[in-house]
């Protein structure tokens, strides 16, 4: 009997061991001195509610980053967000909120508390699916056997999710973060 017991609490350690090993593979990915940059497709959908947009993202760390899009780009930098609209030179100041899990999340790869319910190895891509106990959301991380994600999928409920495609995933040479200076015609601050 204790032998069973031993075996089934060491199986459960290996197992948890190998989902936690690609995790952290991603994370070493994401997360290397020089920041990552990478081509993003980004479908969301929140009820009736239904955006598809492609983006240029540069990842310095969990809580910087840089998203440029379509007419404007956005600067994550600590808890707080810029936004600045090209077309009407505009400046948007706010802050993050507070364990708040969205795409700002998905795309630093910050995702805090976890829970890894599985992960399975196809032929070129793993895929970790997890869920956030706290927001009661699941998702799911694709990515090659190397750690650089591929796909990136967040669920809040049925009918409300962020998927994220990735390509022409880099590591270094970042070069609008460190750049990102607008001088816009105006500034509007919400984060007083």
């Amino acid at each position: 009997m204790i032998l069973k017991v031993f075996t089934f609490f060491l199986f459960s350690f290996s197992m948890m061991e190998e989902k936690n090993k690609w995790y952290s593979k991603f994370l070493d990915a994401m997360y290397v001195e020089s920041g990552v940059s990478f081509n993003a497709y980004i479908d969301q959908k929140q009820y009736e509610l239904n955006s598809e947009i492609l983006a240029y993202v540069e990842v310095v760390d969990s809580n910087h980053l840089l998203i440029e899009i379509d007419q404007e780009t956005i600067l994550l930098s600590g808890d707080t967000i810029q936004t600045y609209n090209n077309k009407t030179n505009q400046l948007v100041i706010d802050r993050l909120i507070d364990d708040d899990i969205g795409v700002f999340s998905l795309l630093s790869g910050n995702l805090r508390e976890v829970n890894i319910l599985k992960t399975t190895i196809f032929k070129n891509i793993v895929r970790i699916n997890f869920s956030l106990p706290s927001l009661d959301y699941k998702g799911f991380v694709e990515i090659l056997k190397s750690g650089e994600p591929k796909r990136m999928r967040l669920s809040y409920s049925s009918d409300q999710f962020i998927d994220i495609a990735i390509t022409g995933f880099r590591t270094g040479e970042l070069s609008k973060f460190g750049s990102f200076n607008p001088s816009p015609r105006e500034i509007i601050n919400l984060y007083e």
